[in-house]
């Protein structure tokens, strides 16, 4: 009898162990991210960014320590005025540099209405988006050059995987630092930054008729010594 509970309790372990869990392996499913990669046609030379001379009037503005907004679908670019300078670069504190100032893209595609304030180092402004899609990149592969059509693509797959749809006419637009070149995407998923002497920070906001905007203050703020 004892050696038949002994083969009993013998078989029993051997079925339990046959029977062991097998450890739940959770599978991602996420959707992969989207990603966009476009060829330039243009040398660094005739870059609208970084050529030489850059194009349009970027070429006038690097002479100038200042923030600008580029308007990506006909290339125009804003100062914003948080800083007022002569024709040859030299700043200019003096004279009526205020006041309300507006660049409209025709309608539906919206429109910058901004604020400078250079004695004070401030400008603020309004990105309003209009009715627009987001930016067709590839239209800027014939103005812009490998490095810079890269990260203008990278600000769009940026907005675009953030999953806010609601905004992706703001890829319409990037800041650009005069003095350096560099380029800030105004989308998704950043909010500011700190440039140099610069202090910029942006939200999207809505306003009645006006519909969606971009809501930009970028400060002068150098370090007191």
């Amino acid at each position: 009898m004892k050696q038949r509970y002994v083969c009993l309790l013998f078989s029993l372990i051997i079925m339990l162990a046959g029977c062991s869990a097998i450890p739940h392996k959770e599978t991602d499913i996420r959707e992969p991210e989207y990603d966009l990669t476009l060829e330039s046609t243009v040398e660094q030379e005739d870059c609208f960014v970084c050529g030489s001379p850059p194009g349009g009037l970027l070429d006038y503005y690097y002479k100038f320590d200042s923030i600008g907004i580029i308007y990506w679908p006909v290339l125009t670019v804003i100062d914003t005025g948080v800083r007022t300078y002569d024709d040859n670069g030299n700043e200019t504190l003096g004279g009526d540099s205020s006041g309300t100032r507006i660049s409209s893209f025709g309608e539906g595609n919206g429109s910058i209405v901004y604020n400078p304030w250079p004695e004070r180092g401030i400008s603020e402004a309004k990105i309003y988006l209009g009715d627009a899609d987001g930016l067709d990149c590839e239209s800027l592969t014939e103005q812009l050059c490998q490095s810079c059509l890269d990260k203008v693509c990278g600000f769009y797959t940026g907005h675009v995987n953030s999953d806010d749809g609601a905004y992706l006419a703001s890829t319409r637009y990037a800041l650009i630092d005069f003095a350096t070149g560099e380029l800030y995407t105004l989308s998704n998923p950043y909010r500011g930054y700190s440039i140099r002497d610069y202090i910029v920070r942006y939200d999207f906001d809505e306003q009645g008729d006006n519909g969606k905007y971009i809501d930009l203050l970028v400060v002068y703020a150098p370090e007191r010594m």
